[in-house]
């Protein structure tokens, strides 16, 4: 076999497996948005309606906090689920690609790892009715973490964006008394879950003084610190964004100064 037919095999196949140029796989994003309870994680996702390249938009809604998304960004596909089974159909219905949507937002996280023990615990429940259902073990915790982690990449790996909320929490380091801002899971999610996706941002507010004017601002912290889990894999995204909006995010990750689409 000579170097240029080697050079084309490799091109296309290795091991029976597709092989293309990274530049040609279609540029979807995938990332995290963490923050307290009304900050505007919700409404940020479902911006990503009014953006050509990401809507439409579907939102599978866990907490049941979608109201504001009502007189901001109505063009936006809301299915709620309850359970465990509803989050697993409604993925399967995603992955068969018959759907018709180039954004799917997880609302939230948080939640989602709950119905994921509520499942667990019920099955243990049913198997031994003497455990308590509200005290999960280190074996129950553990299908816990693996269940989500599951959950994360297989969503990620859709071929459309992906988009996922998450409420903040606080832990303090007893030996250096350093509090730590993560995205409220639990065990080793909160940290791990960096690892999992190409953005992951901090979102928060603050009043600031302009001009002589209160003003209450939203941003979004993109890169780590030494008390908050960020990450931008692109390295296109300000460390601080100021009143983001998707539109907004997605025309710092696409910039085509270099070429890039």
């Amino acid at each position: 076999m000579s170097l240029t037919d080697l050079e084309v095999l490799t091109q296309t196949e290795l091991g029976g497996l597709k092989v293309q140029p990274v530049s040609d796989i279609p540029p979807h994003v995938n990332m995290l948005i963490y923050g307290d309870p009304g900050v505007g994680k919700t409404v940020l996702a479902g911006s990503a309606s009014v953006v050509e390249r990401m809507a439409p938009v579907l939102v599978i809604d866990i907490e049941g906090g979608t109201l504001s998304l009502k007189g901001t960004y109505p063009h936006v596909d809301i299915v709620r689920v309850e359970t465990w089974k509803d989050m697993q159909q409604v993925y399967d219905a995603l992955y068969d690609g018959k759907h018709g949507y180039n954004t799917v937002v997880l609302d939230s996280l948080t939640e989602i790892q709950k119905f994921s023990m509520y499942l667990i615990m019920g099955d243990l429940i049913k198997s031994d009715p003497s455990r308590d259902p509200d005290i999960p073990g280190m074996r129950e915790w553990g299908k816990n973490i693996e269940q989500i982690r599951r959950l994360i990449r297989a969503f990620r790996d859709l071929p459309i964006n992906t988009v996922v909320t998450a409420l903040a929490k606080q832990d303090r380091d007893v030996r250096t008394g350093m509090t730590k801002t993560t995205p409220s899971l639990s065990g080793k999610l909160a940290n791990e879950v960096a690892g999992f996706l190409d953005i992951v941002m901090y979102m928060y507010t603050k009043i600031v003084n302009k001009d002589g004017e209160t003003e209450f601002m939203r941003l979004l912290l993109t890169q780590p610190t030494d008390t908050q889990v960020a990450k931008d894999r692109t390295g296109r995204l300000p460390q601080v964004v100021e009143q983001p909006t998707m539109q907004g995010l997605v025309d710092c990750i696409f910039e085509t100064d270099t070429g890039a689409t």
